[in-house]
């Protein structure tokens, strides 16, 4: 009962820590951002060493969700409106039509961004210290979401190079994590 009530006050404090940095000046608050992460992750080691490695990091990510919510809620300001509200929604970037960048633009979201989607859930399910079943459908699972994500990101992003750049990296990245050991070996 101690570790339980040890975690949650330390995961408090790592969240508080960080909502105070936020609100610090630009560059006061490092010392507070290291504190705070330090905090979170020695929270979750004891959550996952009370609870089980499965269950206490589930336990933990909806602690960590919940306390986040409350130290943003507890900082809220509320403030009365000046002038007329606006009522329209913000105008797109105006380009012009470019059928070549439309291309480009399509074969990013749905090639790249679906390689880059399968390398994270392949190497997620090689390298995740869990069961081989778990590990599958997890992966599996995070492959059409992951997707959805690049694909959403990749169409509302301007520049279409750091698109490119961020999305060859995580494909990189991912299919070195998945693929490199066995090559190594």
């Amino acid at each position: 009962m101690g570790l339980t009530v040890g975690a949650f006050l330390l995961l408090a404090a790592g969240i508080f820590s960080l909502r105070w940095a936020w609100l610090q000046k630009r560059g006061e608050g490092r010392l507070f951002v290291l504190a705070g992460w330090l905090a979170i992750v020695a929270s979750f080691f004891l959550f996952a060493h009370v609870f089980g490695g499965e269950r206490g990091i589930a336990f933990a990510l909806i602690v960590f969700s919940l306390a986040g919510l409350i130290a943003v809620g507890a900082t809220v300001q509320l403030r009365k409106r000046r002038g007329e509200p606006r009522d329209r929604a913000m105008e797109p970037e105006e380009r012009r039509t470019n059928w070549l960048r439309a291309i480009g633009k399509s074969l990013l979201a749905v090639v790249l961004a679906g390689a880059a989607a399968i390398g994270v859930g392949v190497a997620f399910a090689v390298a995740m210290p869990m069961p081989p079943s778990d590990r599958m459908v997890i992966g599996g699972l995070m492959v059409p979401v992951l997707w959805g994500a690049g694909m959403a990101w990749t169409l509302a992003d301007a520049k279409l190079l750091r698109a490119t750049a961020i999305l060859l990296v995580i494909c990189a990245v991912g299919y070195g994590i998945a693929f490199l050991p066995s090559f190594v070996s």
